[in-house]
């Protein structure tokens, strides 16, 4: 299928301040991943004129003044910053026509080919940049990037709604809460927990390895559906009550370990994406703008995860992002103090290509993409990655049309071995 390229352009921050605004990252912008995230939305016609998105995306940057400042490293390895107010910010924007359907590309499914619908992330000039593909029928597809440290999942979702307002002609009526004031550290500041090399990586780093059994093997990205009534039937075997999370991702773990064929002693984890954001006392505003998510770590003995039930697994979910409180919270923002004056590396940014024997599993069943709309009447009929090239990575999300109720969509990375393996037991309940 043919892209072609209409125009490139940037849209330039809302009102610049008087002068130059720096806003340092804060622990949680430290701890996010330091590369952009592309997700792609697919809407079917009729959907607003180019023009009248990009009026939208010009308003909407103005409340979200900082998806289009620029992150500065500085020279004397000191916090990085978010600038305001400085030439060379800005939002990109890259218009595309497309030969084709959009039916022709439905369902999504993430491949090298998918990256075409949005900008390169590699290298990336800009925090945000957005390509609005325009199909042969009046479909679009709306490939969006994202620097992480500037924005967590929630925050972009909370973004795009206002976006789709503001297309709509719509007044925004949750606006963004920019106030860090909430994150400030205690007097003095403690830490009560551990976060080096759990969170951020001690100097000096280690260097970088990869095992030379996985140096040769292709990264397979595999989507897989799950019926609400599966989902039902997986719960129905708790002992007690977990969430559709716990139990899918349960499954799922229990599943890839079984795929990989690790040995029985090796010790397997998750890092699960908790949203800090309810379970800070009192709560940060939900509409807090920024990055708000620390990791929870539930482990196991391939042995003990195998041979388990589902149920054992979904425990060893629930406990440990249960004892991801206000606590452990107020604990990493003294951390981010007590070494505000030194450079934070989060261990993901450490990591390679092959996370196995671990995974990362992220859920976005809470992301409110139904509740994005731009005004003429198109529905939102599909989203995913583009492509993840790292192995390991689980992506939970909502199914959107046509299944049942409570269906999710499962996005996982695997090595192409282990994939096949995965495809024939990924719903086998034994």
């Amino acid at each position: 299928m043919e892209v072609h390229l209409v125009s490139s352009t940037v849209i330039p921050e809302g009102l610049p301040p008087t002068e130059n605004t720096k806003i340092p990252l804060t622990v949680f912008d430290m701890l996010a991943p330091g590369m952009h995230i592309a997700v792609l939305h697919a809407y079917m016609p009729p959907m607003p004129t180019n023009t009248a998105l990009k009026d939208g995306l010009k308003k909407a940057v103005e409340l979200f003044p900082t998806l289009a400042g620029q992150l500065v490293e500085n020279d004397d390895h000191c916090r990085p910053y978010i600038s305001l107010g400085e030439n060379g910010g800005g939002v990109l924007v890259v218009e595309t026509n497309v030969e084709s359907k959009l039916v022709d590309i439905l369902p999504l499914e993430p491949s090298p080919e998918l990256v075409r619908f949005h900008p390169p992330i590699d290298e990336a000039r800009h925090l945000l940049q957005v390509q609005l593909n325009r199909f042969s029928c009046g479909g679009l597809v709306i490939g969006l990037t994202s620097h992480h440290r500037v924005a967590d999942g929630k925050a972009i979702s909370s973004f795009f709604i206002a976006w789709g307002k503001l297309v709509g002609g719509l007044q925004v009526d949750r606006f963004p809460v920019n106030d860090r004031n909430m994150l400030i550290h205690r007097d003095p500041p403690r830490c009560d927990h551990n976060h080096w090399g759990i969170d951020f990586q001690p100097l000096p780093l280690p260097p970088s390895s990869l095992p030379s059994t996985f140096k040769s093997k292709k990264v397979h990205n595999v989507m897989v559906h799950y019926s609400g009534e599966f989902i039902s039937k997986i719960k129905a075997q708790m002992p007690r009550k977990h969430s559709t999370f716990e139990v899918l991702t349960g499954h799922i773990w229990k599943n890839i370990t079984r795929a990989r064929g690790l040995d029985p002693d090796t010790l397997t984890q998750i890092r699960v994406a908790v949203n800090g954001r309810p379970r800070l006392w009192p709560a940060a505003p939900s509409e807090y703008f920024g990055n708000m998510v620390v990791n929870a770590y539930p482990r196991a003995r391939v042995k003990e995860l195998t041979e388990g039930s589902v149920a054992d697994a979904a425990r060893l979910l629930h406990d440990a992002v249960g004892r991801i409180g206000d606590g452990y919270i107020r604990s990493l923002i003294d951390f981010g103090a007590i070494n505000g004056g030194d450079v934070l590396v989060p261990v993901t940014d450490l990591e390679g290509p092959a996370l196995c024997p671990n995974l990362e599993v992220d859920s976005w069943l809470g992301f409110p993409f139904r509740e994005v709309d731009f005004g003429d009447g198109g529905n939102l009929c599909a989203f995913a990655p583009s492509w993840v090239p790292v192995e390991g990575v689980v992506v939970l999300m909502p199914t959107l049309h046509g299944v049942g109720e409570g269906a999710v969509d499962v996005l996982l990375t695997l090595f192409e071995d282990h994939a096949e393996l995965f495809r024939q037991i990924s719903h086998s309940l034994d």
